[in-house]
C-alpha cells in the first residue's frame, strides 16, 4: 500500500476488526481503497457493505462500486472544449458590444 490513505484505511480496517461487521464501516473502507486506486478491494468492501445492510439506493453510489468506471482527471478534449465554450462566449459579446456601440453612434 505505501499510498495517501493508508494510515485511514489501517484506521478504519481496525474498527471493522474491533467493532464487527457494520456495513458503514465497510463502505468508508471501500471508499478510501477506491481514492487510492486499489479498485479490487473497494469493489469487494462495497459487495460486502451491501450484504451487510447498504441500501444502496438510498446511500451515494460511488464510482467504486462499478468496475467499468474509473475516477479520472480532467481530460485533454474536454479542457479543449470549455476552452471553445469560453471562446464562443466571449465572442458573442463582443459582437454584441459592437453592435451597441454601433446603434449608440447611429442615434447621436
Amino acid at each position: 500500500m505505501n499510498n495517501k490513505y493508508d494510515k485511514e484505511i489501517n484506521d478504519v480496517s481496525d474498527e471493522i476488526s474491533q467493532r464487527g461487521d457494520l456495513w458503514e464501516l465497510y463502505y468508508q473502507r471501500g471508499y478510501l481503497y477506491y481514492l487510492n486506486d486499489e479498485d479490487e478491494k473497494a469493489a469487494d468492501d462495497y459487495r460486502h457493505a451491501v450484504s451487510l445492510g447498504l441500501d444502496y439506493i438510498e446511500t451515494p453510489y460511488y464510482a467504486f462500486s462499478n468496475s467499468n468506471s474509473k475516477r479520472r482527471d480532467f481530460l485533454l478534449p474536454e479542457k479543449i472544449m470549455v476552452f471553445l465554450v469560453l471562446l464562443m462566449v466571449l465572442v458573442a459579446i463582443f459582437f454584441q458590444a459592437v453592435s451597441f456601440i454601433a446603434k449608440i453612434k447611429g442615434f447621436l
